[in-house]
């Protein structure tokens, strides 16, 4: 397998090198680059360990668990950070890279890839306007080998768009601006994620959606939001969705 993916590979190069106009071009990038990506995905699938290896190696090292954090795991996730993290300034420094897998597993659950956390995850390639690309996410469940999430984008939605500039252009007030949007349920503004730079974000719970934990970038920045913006997000999900759909995450 890996033989034939890296002839692949060298052919795809040769194949690009004699595209000459400028969609080709992108087209022929883009091509490659998904190759690449959804063979290393398969590659790694196989791979057992692979996941644990990632979080020991980079997500456990660059996450500090905070005090309040620490407080709020159970009894077997604090005994897991006493024993395999240095406690100093009131937070606690990954310090064992000889951690078992099954306490790996332990705080993966519980601490890193928990309800409320937000991290970097690659959505893929999208067809129209499908979501696709590397994107913060918020958890709102853990299934152990797979999250369900709601993507966060930067980018403002177009009813937002729409809204703020009929504020502008005068045809509505700024009272009459929130409501417009508060009557949006699929949208919810973030004004912060902590552990991000400070911008306002955007998730549209229409697209959550239950996706492996191998799209997560083990390498990227583990955020939180506010226990307001996921009440927010909770009570939007049962507006959009109904009560059985709430209950299950």
């Amino acid at each position: 397998m890996k033989e034939a993916y890296i002839n692949c590979l060298k052919q795809l190069r040769n194949f690009r090198k004699i595209l000459k106009i400028d969609k080709d071009i992108k087209r022929g990038k883009l091509y490659f680059t998904w190759i690449k990506d959804k063979t290393e995905i398969i590659e790694n699938e196989k791979d057992e360990n692979y996941i644990y290896t990632n979080v020991i190696k980079h997500t456990l090292p660059n996450y500090v668990i905070t005090r309040y954090t620490f407080n709020k795991a159970n009894k077997n996730a604090k005994s897991i950070i006493k024993a395999n993290y240095t406690f100093k300034d009131n937070k606690y420094t990954f310090n064992n890279t000889n951690i078992s897998v099954e306490d790996t597993k332990t705080l993966m659950k519980y601490v890193l890839f928990k309800r409320g956390n937000v991290v970097w995850m690659d959505f893929g390639f999208n067809i129209g306007n499908e979501f696709g690309g590397m994107h913060p996410a918020v958890i709102l469940k853990n299934f152990d080998k797979d999250l369900f999430v709601v993507p966060i984008s930067s980018k403002k939605p177009t009813e937002y768009a729409r809204i703020e500039k009929d504020l502008e252009d005068g045809k509505i007030n700024i009272e009459e601006c929130k409501k417009q949007k508060d009557k949006i349920t699929e949208i919810i503004e973030l004004e912060k994620i902590n552990g991000f730079r400070k911008m306002l974000r955007w998730a549209r719970i229409t697209r959550m959606k239950k996706t492996s934990i191998l799209r997560v970038n083990f390498s990227g920045t583990i955020g939180t939001l506010e226990g307001k913006d996921m009440d927010i997000i909770s009570n939007k999900i049962c507006l959009e969705f109904g009560d059985n759909m709430c209950n299950t995450i």
